[in-house]
């Protein structure tokens, strides 16, 4: 035997190693090592068996009274080790009721006033007279379905503006141009640009009505608009976009927050020259309701609204209306800028119980 085993101390220090060695190697090998080093030193640290062992070899004293001195760890403390403090004790708390998300409220239908009747101007060579309070305040009662609700459509698309740097282009007549990047099919473009990213469904018609003909434009764009509401029920709104066509170039354009506009003009039709129009009211009571959100919003944006004895193509749909973009003394960067302005009240309109 080796001698220096009988010597006491070296005794206790060699049977303390290994068992200290054998549980150290037992834990390496676990797949669980650190969760289980921490609970083995634990249970080892705290052993009575352990701590008797060591007692006896170094004292000699067998069955000492655990009553008098309880060295062992508390097992309610089983995050707790010998070289931390102890642990805060926090109180549990009730956990917070969770609530169901609730929606966004819609926002509240656009509502009119007799204040705003009397503020719409009026101008025209139609002499009926029409009750713009009644109309402006009298639903409009939008037939909702899935599909487009708005249709662009040019009855003169040929018309064009005053050129200007970088907006050249090949006349085919007096501001008139089979250009559709220069002419009001362009307009049109930049207006379904706008409404589509607001949310809104549009067709766009980009096909020249008033050529080679232009006298029968209107008959050639009727054709096709009856066509557009045949295969798509979902439109309730038809935009008819032309330039003004006054006799000198007169330019018709505002300033809006830096950037000249070219102004805007609503034309509504009526029976009055004889031809059939059922729905000249539901048209004029439309653009009334147009009328008066531009008010609200822009009102140096529109001109005076242009109430005519021509029917132009209005019995096709309650929601009707022609919107002239300027006149020949504007450019084209101007009519393209009122676009936005325009989309935004359209989808307003849209929003119109």
């Amino acid at each position: 035997m080796i001698p220096w085993l009988y010597r006491r101390h070296f005794r206790t220090g060699y049977c303390i190693g290994l068992i200290l060695f054998a549980l150290v190697l037992r834990l390496a090998l676990s797949p669980e090592l650190p969760a289980k080093a921490a609970a083995g030193m634990r249970r080892v640290l705290s052993s009575r068996w352990l701590f008797s062992l060591a007692l006896f070899l170094e004292t000699g004293i067998k069955n000492p009274d655990w009553q008098e001195a309880n060295l062992s760890i508390p097992p309610e403390s089983p995050a707790q080790t010998l070289f931390s403090e102890p642990a805060e004790t926090i109180p549990p708390t009730e956990p917070e009721p969770v609530r169901p998300t609730e929606p966004e409220p819609e926002p509240a239908p656009t509502r009119f006033s007799t204040a705003e009747a009397a503020g719409i101007e009026i101008r025209g060579n139609c002499t009926y007279h029409a009750d713009v309070t009644e109309l402006l305040l009298a639903p409009l009662n939008w037939t909702r379905g899935e599909g487009p609700q708005v249709l662009i459509i040019h009855t003169h698309s040929c018309e064009s503006y005053t050129q200007s740097d970088g907006h050249t282009y090949i006349p085919d007549g007096n501001f008139r141009t089979l250009d559709k990047t220069a002419s009001v099919i362009a307009v049109g473009d930049r207006l379904a640009e706008e409404l589509a990213a607001r949310g809104v469904e549009v067709i766009h018609d980009r096909t020249y009505n008033d050529y080679p003909s232009y006298n029968r434009s209107y008959a050639v764009a009727r054709e096709k608009i009856q066509e557009y509401l045949e295969q798509y029920p979902s439109i309730v709104l038809v935009i008819d976009l032309h330039r003004d066509a006054l006799a000198e170039p007169v330019r018709e354009a505002t300033n809006l927050n830096g950037t000249d506009c070219a102004k805007l003009m609503l034309v509504v039709g009526t029976d009055e020259g004889g031809l059939n129009h059922p729905h000249w009211q539901r048209n004029l009571s439309c653009a009334l309701k147009l009328q008066a959100l531009a008010n609200r919003e822009v009102p140096e944006l529109f001109r005076p609204l242009s109430f005519r004895k021509e029917r132009f193509n209005g019995d096709l749909s309650p929601g009707e209306m022609i919107v002239e973009v300027g006149s020949t003394g504007n450019t084209l960067p101007e009519a393209l800028a009122s676009m936005p302005w325009l989309a935004e009240l359209l989808t307003e309109l849209l929003r119109v119980e």
